[in-house]
């Protein structure tokens, strides 16, 4: 029996490509069908059952077999050429379905529009399949293989190789095709058309990640150098600024993807780029449009000042208009390029009535059609409208759907509660946290007095990852003129704020239900909740030393309870419960209020008439013990001092000789003594979620690790020594000064302030032990969560809520992985898109800031709150573990808290966007005898890093100082 193989046959051996292997296949069971099944099973798959057949009768049947196939697999060729070229391209507007995956952000939102009958010019995508050979190329060389293993220093060598290698890379035959009928219709007839190519990455003009500015675009393009104005596009997908950026946004760096679109060039008369939403002030209710004549180019780029125009939304009128100076224009030349103008028409406004109104309604589609904010590039070509892009803003402040009022009602003002005060953070809180608090608003609040802690009826309420404060509601209670002299100590930024705000246009229409006579039963109630507090501070100015030992055997008795009595098998319900009554029962309230109040006393007992009195006084309130946050700082140093600095070089072995005890037992006994005392502080402390020192010892080890310790001037706790002895010689030399009614009133205050004055952070330091022990309870039970195979990892616990946590205690097939997505969707939003949340916003996102100050050139003004001068390099962190700052930085920050502290011990000088004399920042700046300056508005956009300033916390100016 012969038996010959189709693949010999066909000149393959058997190893040939699985694809091909599956077509003949194929191919025979279709050509031979069940009519012929038994020549099938003899000839190339034997069985018991086959029917004998001649050789020759095999060798025909499969040579017809095989001169069948072979045009089978030319038409399934040709068939696979269409679809690869179908493949690299795309078309606009057409029916063609494509994903962003496939065409990118900025194609993606092009054909979107093209779909919705907007005016996009047509166009063309060469998707991510046709760069696909090009990528795999990339990612097979050298300089990419480096790239991805080296830090991020070392990015712009390898890159600039990279981006050398692309533009010697060969295009295929299907790539050529692509281009080839990309490039025929424009040069069809006698006079070429001119063309866009513009980037269209997939990571590209997201709601998250915009990319602006860093994939390039080629303007006015001739056909013929259409493949080099690609490879260009292409290039710029392997810029260090990508890979910074893509990194900075938590995106792979190993799986690049890139798409190009190409449009004919809009010969524009007039162009620009409109906002949906006016960031100037984050009004959503406002539209802004940036103007010039000829190409938006000039805008894009500010390389010319355009006309602006403020449009409301609601009622479709321009409420404000401003000439720009148009110095400069962008023309599209007939011969390809641009070509620039000077002068040309700056006395008229680019846009009339007519036109700013087809604007308007069409960003409003746009709007709608996104369900978002959007960032639109537009022309005006023989009067026609054309929208070029149309991309998310992802620079705005959002507001969760419960905050917001209807376009076009009357708006409710809010003031976020924890920017200054006590809490200073500047982060969205999880979802756990946030239900957390308003669990405990309602408890206090509501089922005590009545008080509603939403955000239309409220006072108080947790909203949107934040906690805020309903300031229209307030309003009934008392004006906001009032409100400014209480909130200048501690926030100077918002008095101001707060001084500039027109009343009539956010107190609220209508009286909050618990604003009625029962309010004042509630106030009396209120009184005799803080009962305790009252009578300790009147007994702490009267018999200060017995106040103080009842007060140090409370704290102690206190932690003793957090350390050793705590039942963490109670539910969880049950143990919040248990932490806050155990914390509202110490005397810390009063202790503070006595040690404020002494403070608050000191210039009028010592008499401040003369500027030495005045300076003694200054000295007086300053050089406390008992500090927790600058004992934690100086805590730190000491621990920092007793380890090699060759052991920071590696902060992760260097944990894990920590948790391993390998490291001498001096250090091992301090560090013991530091979590006994300060384990459950941390950055980021007041949330939940974050990790604490006794949780992670990387924290403390890297805040240790940017310490000077071999440097005198960089020692907090010589520094604050120096700070005590001050004080207690400013005392002698006013006591030495005064009178004896005055001694008598001046030893009593004095007295009282050495004791308490150092409580400031206490109370803090008490709320953050309760929330340490919330969240290890927690972690107990996500741990049980995760064991059960319906969480991933135990900190996912603190993406949900209370009431969801009891929902999956009773209902076993309740999807937790899901509640997760839905209860984080938000937050995401927020850690993306915020930076620096506002102090006040109004219901539709109105950002409401005070009245500009008068100053010079080069000078920024604010609060003096930490005296002396500095002069140094400025280093902006938007947080604790953005970045090291070195010995003579001068630290610049939104707002800080506790895990801030040590960064402040090789500062220069200390910057904040919000402070006051009583902020955390500033007392720590003035223990450590840092010079300060507090409530500069907008100071995160003013200043960046290496700039050179001047500190002056005397008089409260930053000065700019020339290289």
């Amino acid at each position: 029996m012969l038996a010959v193989s189709a693949w010999s046959i066909l000149g393959q051996s058997p190893s040939a490509g699985r694809q091909d292997r599956f077509r003949f296949r194929t191919f025979a069971e279709i050509a031979i069908g069940p009519h012929n099944r038994h020549w099938h099973t003899r000839g190339l798959y034997p069985a018991r059952h086959a029917l004998p057949i001649s050789p020759a009768e095999l060798l025909r049947d499969q040579g017809n077999l095989v001169r069948s196939y072979r045009r089978y697999t030319a038409r399934v060729t040709q068939i696979d050429s269409l679809a690869i070229h179908r493949a690299l391209i795309v078309s606009f507007p057409g029916a063609e379905q494509a994903t962003p995956q496939e065409v990118g952000g900025k194609g993606y939102a092009l054909i979107r529009l093209g779909e919705a009958n907007l005016p996009v010019p047509p166009g063309v995508v060469l998707t991510t399949q046709f760069f696909g050979p090009w990528i795999e190329q990339i990612k097979a060389s050298r300089p990419w293989a480096a790239l991805i293993e080296a830090e991020p220093s070392h990015w712009p060598v390898l890159c600039d190789e990279l981006k050398n290698l692309s533009r010697r890379l060969v295009l295929t035959r299907h790539q050529q095709r692509a281009l080839k009928d990309v490039r025929d219709p424009f040069m069809a007839s006698g006079a070429e058309a001119l063309l866009a190519v513009r980037s269209s990455a997939p990571d590209e003009d997201l709601a998250s990640a915009s990319f602006a500015g860093v994939y390039a675009t080629r303007l006015a393009v001739r056909p013929a150098d259409l493949e080099a104005a690609v490879r260009d596009c292409f290039a710029s997908s392997l810029d260090a600024r990508v890979f910074a950026y893509k990194r900075e946004r938590g995106f792979d760096l190993r799986s690049p993807r890139f798409a190009v679109v190409v449009q004919e060039q809009i010969d524009s008369e007039v162009a620009g780029v409109a906002f949906s939403l006016n960031p100037l002030n984050n009004d959503f209710d406002e539209l802004l449009i940036n103007a010039n004549w000829g190409q938006g180019e000039s805008v894009v780029a500010g390389s010319a000042s355009p006309d602006q125009f403020v449009i409301d939304k609601i009622e479709g009128r321009v409420i404000g208009k401003e000439l720009g100076r148009k110095q400069s224009s962008i023309w599209l030349d007939p011969d390809g390029g641009m070509r620039e103008r000077f002068g040309h028409r700056c006395a008229e406004f680019t846009l009339d009535d007519e036109k700013l109104a087809e604007l308007t309604e069409v960003i409003g589609r746009i709007e709608a059609l996104f369900e978002r904010p959007i960032d639109v590039e537009w022309a005006y070509a023989d009067g026609r409208l054309h929208v070029l892009q149309a991309r998310p803003i992802t620079r705005y402040v959002p507001l969760a759907l419960e905050m917001m009022t209807e376009p076009g009602e009357r708006r409710r003002l809010y003031a976020d509660a924890g920017l200054s005060k006590g809490m200073t953070t500047n982060a969205p809180f999880s979802p756990l946290l946030l239900a957390w608090y308003q669990d405990q608003l309602s408890s206090l609040l509501d089922e005590r007095f009545g008080i509603d802690v939403t955000p239309e009826n409220g006072l108080v309420f947790a909203a949107g990852n934040r906690l805020y404060t309903n300031m229209s509601n307030m309003m009934w209670l008392a004006s906001l003129k009032k409100m400014v002299k209480t909130t200048l100590p501690n926030d100077v930024l918002l008095g101001e704020i707060f001084a500039n705000i027109d009343e009539q246009r956010y107190r609220a229409m209508t009286r909050p239900p618990w604003v009625r006579f029962r309010l004042l039963f509630s106030l009396v109630g209120m009184m005799w909740l803080v009962r305790g507090a009252v009578w300790t501070m009147l007994r702490a100015l009267v018999a200060p030393e017995r106040v103080h030992e009842a007060y140090e055997r409370g704290l102690d008795a206190y932690e003793y309870y957090f350390r050793e009595e705590l039942d963490y098998g109670l539910s969880f319900a049950d143990f919040s419960r248990t932490i806050m009554a155990v914390f509202w029962r110490q005397p810390m309230l009063g202790v503070l209020m006595a040690g404020l109040t002494a403070h608050s006393l000191v210039d009028r007992v010592t008499g401040t008439k003369s500027a030495e009195t005045r300076e003694l006084a200054a000295k007086l309130k300053l050089g406390f013990d008992g500090d927790v946050v600058v004992e934690m700082g100086i805590a730190l140093f000491r621990l920092a001092k007793l380890l090699d600095p060759a052991d920071f070089k590696d902060l992760t072995a260097l944990a894990e000789r920590v948790e391993r005890r390998d490291l001498p037992s001096e250090f091992m006994n301090a560090w013991d003594a530091f979590l006994a005392r300060y384990g459950w502080r941390g950055p980021l402390e007041m949330d939940l979620a974050s990790p604490r020192y006794a949780d992670d010892p990387r924290l403390a080890l890297r805040q240790m690790s940017f310490m000077a310790v071999d440097d005198s001037d960089c020692d907090p706790e010589a520094a604050h020594r120096q700070r005590v002895e001050a004080r207690r010689q400013a005392y002698a030399e006013l006591m030495d000064r005064s009178g004896w009614p005055r001694r008598f009133f001046l030893r009593r205050v004095y007295r009282v302030m050495d004791l308490f004055a150092g409580s400031r952070d206490t109370p803090k330091h008490q709320i953050v032990l309760a929330g340490y022990a919330a969240r290890k309870r927690l972690l107990i039970e996500g741990e049980r969560l995760v064991e059960t195979g319906r969480l991933d990892v135990a900190d996912d616990v603190f993406n949900l809520t209370l009431a969801d946590l009891e929902r999956a205690r009773s209902d076993a097939s309740l999807d937790l992985r899901q509640v997760c997505e839905e209860r984080t969707r938000f937050l995401k939003i927020l850690k993306a898109q915020v930076t620096e949340f506002p102090q006040v916003i109004d219901s539709r996102g109105r950002i409401l800031r005070p009245a500009p100050r008068k100053q010079k050139p080069g000078e920024l003004h604010g609060m003096p709150v930490s005296a002396g001068v500095a002069v140094g390099p400025v280093k902006v962190l938007r947080d604790p573990h953005e970045k090291s700052v070195d010995k003579g930085d001068v630290l610049v920050a939104y707002t800080t808290d506790p895990g801030w502290t040590p960064l402040f011990v090789n500062a220069a000088a200390v910057v904040l966007e919000i402070g006051g004399v009583l902020q955390h920042g500033a007392v720590v700046a003035r223990e450590y005898g840092k010079p300060c300056v507090a409530g500069i508005d907008r100071l995160m956009n003013k200043l960046k890093d290496g700039q050179i300033v001047e500190v002056d916390g005397t008089t409260g100016v930053v000065r700019l100082v020339a290289d």
